[in-house]
């Protein structure tokens, strides 16, 4: 094992991993701006369809860093298709929610409680996070 191998390369994991952090944090930022109650004051008053909600999000923005990540070829590279995808990400997770919400407003039963909804809706955000995932791999 070269451990000046590692050395050398130490700076570029810190460099993307910084990055993704970054990414991450704007991806976390369009959801919570989207959603139209405060995820923050539910979270403290405990309820935990809110909680949910947002740490599927959260799930599905990390499944899909992990491939831009994992399929870049640079910083850059990273950068592009990490935006690419948390925006296709997140407009997905509208649509969905959108659809399932002509009947039943789904945000208010989260902001109400709903543990079934929030979980529900963060289910869907890991799984439309791992399809787009998917298909930034290549």
């Amino acid at each position: 094992m070269d451990i000046l191998y590692y050395l050398q390369t130490f700076d570029h994991f810190i460099i993307y991993l910084v990055a993704s952090l970054l990414l991450f944090g704007l991806g976390t930022f369009l959801f919570k701006w989207l959603t139209p109650y405060s995820e923050r004051d539910l979270i403290r008053a405990g309820n935990v369809a809110v909680s949910l909600k947002l740490l599927g999000k959260m799930a599905g923005l990390v499944v899909v860093l992990q491939s831009a990540i994992r399929s870049s070829i640079n910083l850059i590279d990273l950068a592009i298709w990490a935006l690419i995808a948390i925006v296709i990400q997140v407009v997905l997770h509208l649509i969905i929610e959108h659809v399932f919400t002509r009947k039943t407003n789904l945000a208010k039963e989260v902001e109400k409680g709903n543990v079934a909804v929030g979980l529900f809706l963060g289910g869907i955000s890991i799984l439309v996070g791992l399809i787009v995932a998917a298909t930034i791999s290549y």
